[in-house]
């Protein structure tokens, strides 16, 4: 098996190698043979360049062909005035064609009837035609003797009638025809799709089905878009045969198909001279191809630990494989461009320069992102499974492409970042440590001075083995982070090893907590303690305090001290009262 494909590689070799020696001398040829045609041209020019010859045609038949210019006429403008003198002669019924004859002049021979001169044969168009004058003037004669015969008779209502039974006999066998396309659509159309679907509930499935599945549905495609173009050209030759029907509109019908044969003939010209240049196309992509399955071989076995590197992760196969594809994919398209139909043309070239600028200025974010997502790839900062915190969110990376990252929350909710905005911030990675010792989580409460602290480390310990997913060792550990005024701030950290359960194990924690110190007594509290000033004495240096100052007293009001639906109010200094409230 292996044989064959080298042979072929080396017959495409050889291909290759006798082009690239063959182009020099093609260059070379090319280069020289401007000068011989310029050479070979100008010895070949005329002093008077030729004037193009004038074609009669009525109803799209040629009726002869003029040469000469006549006073100021081109042969053109000669063939379009004598066409006109031939219809008009063929509507007069009452002047019979036989009345057409030649009257020789000096220089001159003319056709005419016995009333209207249709035109005039002369040395230069006889000596055209390698013929004698008279000669050629018989001949015209009796080709406008004949064109007038059969104008008379196609522009008669029995050749109208006749166009008309005809046209209506072409549109049945268009129906006819179209119907049998249709009913051989449906016919194969049905037996494609049962063999696909036969093949898809098949348990067992052999080459064959496979094909069958995967070939099917472009059998279908290719056959929609040969049924098109048949009913299309079907269309165009009714057209065409029904539009040569009329007299009228012949001429119509026979551009058509002259354009139609043209075009089709420029079309196969164009493939076959295209041959050499696909023969080059289909070499690179052969050999691109083989390069990018060389280049997925080599990554894949890295990938799977296989083939190892020093220095490259395995992380690393699948993003690194899919830069060097694109790379290769990039050079291939460059080699190939020149080769490529119409690549030389000014509407390719527009084209190009209009997406390039379309590319430059709408995708400057896109590309941002897209060297953040490879700079990102061998940064290692995160892996697809990895437990993160990016900005303000927390979640799993369930997917990491070039251009964004994307997170599932614990809130279910898939959360997309663009990678330019992931390297613009910090990124907090919970499950690299958490694959090894374990990522510490912590939460802090406040106790005040009256309990004691080791009472207090140790409930809180004991709260965190008690909790799931807390790891044993390495143990829960208390730090106090802070003594405030009133309270003694402890902070708990311990371990875990499943980073996506935060949220379930800080909630089973904080039950524990609460648990434990309630069995314990020890209160959860933050107390905070105020002290009153002694009377409302200004605070002033003495000095400055008037002989004659007396320190306002305390109003309070006491609850309970009702006196006819009133309040009463005590009023003291210090903690003396001053004045006594009436009692009941």
């Amino acid at each position: 098996m292996k044989r064959p494909i080298l042979r072929v590689y080396h017959v495409a070799i050889i291909c290759l190698l006798q082009a690239s020696n063959a182009w020099p001398a093609m260059a070379q040829q090319q280069s020289t043979a401007p000068t011989n045609n310029q050479s070979v041209s100008e010895q070949e020019i005329p002093e008077e360049e030729a004037t193009p010859a004038g074609q009669v045609l009525v109803d799209g038949r040629p009726v002869l062909t003029v040469y000469e210019q006549v006073a100021n006429l081109t042969p053109e403008a000669r063939a379009q005035g004598i066409e006109r003198r031939i219809v008009a002669l063929a509507k007069e019924t009452s002047i019979p064609a036989e009345s057409v004859r030649i009257r020789p002049r000096d220089s001159w021979t003319e056709i005419l009837t016995d009333s209207t001169v249709i035109m005039a044969v002369t040395d230069a168009d006889a000596k055209a035609t390698g013929k004698s004058r008279q000669l050629l003037a018989l001949e015209d004669a009796e080709s406008i003797r004949r064109t007038i015969q059969t104008y008379r008779q196609e522009h008669s209502w029995r050749m109208i009638l006749r166009a008309i039974f005809k046209t209506a006999l072409v549109v049945l066998v268009l129906l006819v025809i179209l119907w049998l396309v249709r009913r051989c659509r449906l016919f194969f159309r049905v037996r494609i799709l049962e063999r696909i679907q036969k093949s898809t509930i098949l348990k067992e499935e052999s080459a064959w089905h496979l094909s069958i599945a995967y070939v099917g549905p472009m059998i279908l495609a290719i056959g929609t878009l040969l049924r098109w173009l048949l009913i299309l050209a079907l269309l165009e030759a009714a057209l065409t045969i029904t539009l040569g029907f009329y007299s009228s509109t012949r001429e119509i019908s026979l551009t058509v198909t002259r354009w139609l044969f043209t075009q089709l003939e420029m079309l196969g010209a164009s493939a076959v001279n295209y041959l050499p240049n696909l023969l080059v196309v289909a070499v690179i992509a052969i050999i691109t191809n083989h390069a990018i399955r060389l280049v997925k071989l080599i990554f894949g076995q890295i990938r799977k630990g296989d083939v190892k590197i020093p220095g490259f992760y395995p992380d690393w196969a699948d993003p690194t494989a899919k830069l060097i594809r694109m790379l290769l994919l990039v050079l291939a398209l460059i080699v190939a461009f020149p080769y490529l139909p119409g690549a030389a043309s000014p509407a390719f070239r527009g084209i190009s320069i209009f997406l390039g600028v379309l590319l430059s200025l709408g995708s400057s974010s896109a590309v941002a992102s897209a060297i953040a997502g490879v700079i990102l790839t061998y940064m290692r900062s995160f892996l697809v499974g990895d437990w993160v915190q990016i900005a303000d969110t927390m979640g799993e990376v369930v997917e990491r492409t070039l251009l964004v990252t994307r997170l599932l929350t614990p809130k279910a909710e898939v959360i997309t970042i663009p990678n330019s905005t992931v390297m613009s911030g910090p990124v907090k990675n919970y499950s690299t440590e958490a694959k090894k010792a374990g990522v510490i989580f912590y939460t802090a409460v406040t106790i005040g001075f009256d309990a004691p602290w080791r009472t207090v480390h140790e409930l809180l310990i004991d709260a965190a083995l008690n909790t799931d997913h807390v790891l044993q060792q390495p143990a829960p550990f208390v730090l106090q982070r802070s003594l405030d005024d009133f309270y003694v701030t402890y902070e708990l950290n311990a371990y875990t090893d499943t980073p996506r359960e935060v949220l379930n194990i800080y909630s089973a924690l904080h039950r524990n907590i609460q648990d434990k110190f309630n069995d314990a007594g020890v209160e959860i509290c933050s107390p905070h303690f105020s002290s009153l000033r002694d009377g409302n004495t200004i605070a002033i240096p003495g000095q400055y305090i008037k002989p004659d100052y007396k320190a306002p007293a305390f109003r309070m009001n006491l609850a309970g001290a009702e006196n006819n639906g009133a309040n009463r109010a005590t009023s003291i200094s210090g903690l003396s009262p001053t004045n006594e409230s009436p009692t009941q």
